[in-house]
């Protein structure tokens, strides 16, 4: 037996924009199933459950969103993990353009922020069945969804009026344990005097701050204002893939593009007006397109 947490996804394009959207189901948020054949329950928790995983009003070629969720097994026993696309249907436009065929989609494992591992990337049509690896009972993972419309130019005009909806069915199943033969008893040892154990300090956790993939691109965090109407940082590419081109735009106008030396230094926006947003869109060595956008404010005096 399985169990299924699902997350639903739709695309909507009309004159030259995108409107997009994951959000989880809006009943219950924890799938949980008996397995059988062992001694206890594995069940799927889905931090997003009801809530949107990421949106675009207005979603343009050559803009991206992400959006992030945290996936667990909420049981006590260990199960094998996946996840895969189900019910892809495509609502093509006056054109006839397959948004399923055109959104690059990638997801990443970001469990370990400094190094994220993609788990899948290509279009929606082909994210097949991905075996996410074993989950032990509590264990949690980080997972990053990022969803690109490429900039095609004028072939972009065949997708305007279309629309996309999918979802997303995260599963759960046993795993295999064997079991040990058994071994002689052996005899008891003399007993010895307990030790007193000294009161252990647990040191408070420090909180980490949320990824997502303006975070993965190099952008600085948020919560950095803009000081004398700049802004400085450099770019980055995931998944230990090297930048060969990007593109920095400011409130959606290109201010900056980087090719051969120029990627590996240093960006300095300035003139920054109080609020801005930044949205970086990097091609990496592995052929893959990200985008990632965030918002900035000036500093108070």
């Amino acid at each position: 037996m399985r169990a299924l947490a699902i997350l639903f996804a739709s695309l909507a394009m009309a004159v030259g924009a995108v409107a997009l959207a994951v959000a989880a189901p809006s009943r219950g948020g924890v799938a949980t199933v008996e397995l059988e054949q062992a001694s206890g329950a594995v069940s799927i928790a889905n931090s997003r459950a009801g809530q949107a995983l990421f949106g675009a009003a207005a979603m343009r070629p050559g803009e991206g969103v992400s959006g992030t969720v945290t996936i667990g097994n909420d049981g006590d026993v260990a199960g094998r993990f996946g996840v895969r696309a189900s019910g892809v249907a495509d609502t093509p436009g006056p054109d006839g353009g397959l948004l399923s065929q055109r959104v690059e989609l990638v997801l990443f494992d970001v469990s370990d922020v400094q190094n994220p591992v993609t788990v899948f990337a290509g279009h929606p049509a082909d994210f097949a069945d991905v075996d996410l690896g074993a989950f032990a009972p509590g264990e949690e993972r980080d997972y990053l969804f990022a969803a690109t419309l490429p900039d095609g130019g004028a072939g972009d005009n065949a997708y305007q009026g279309s629309g996309l909806s999918l979802g997303f069915q995260w599963r759960a199943g046993t795993v295999a344990v064997s079991t040990p033969a058994p071994t002689a008893t052996p005899k008891p040892p003399k007993p010895t005097p307990t030790p007193t154990p000294k009161p252990r300090v647990t040191p408070t956790p420090t909180p980490v701050a949320p990824v997502d993939m303006a975070t993965l691109l190099g952008l600085p965090p948020a919560t950095k204002c803009v000081r004398g109407g700049k802004l400085r940082f450099r770019v980055k590419a995931p998944d230990g893939a090297k930048v060969r081109s990007a593109t920095v735009k400011v409130n959606r106008k290109t201010k900056a593009r980087l090719k051969g030396k120029k990627v590996r230094k240093a960006v300095t926006l300035k003139r920054l007006r109080k609020v801005v947003t930044i949205t970086v869109t990097v091609k990496a060595s592995n052929g893959r397109l990200y985008t990632g956008s965030r918002t900035y404010r000036r500093c108070r005096r």
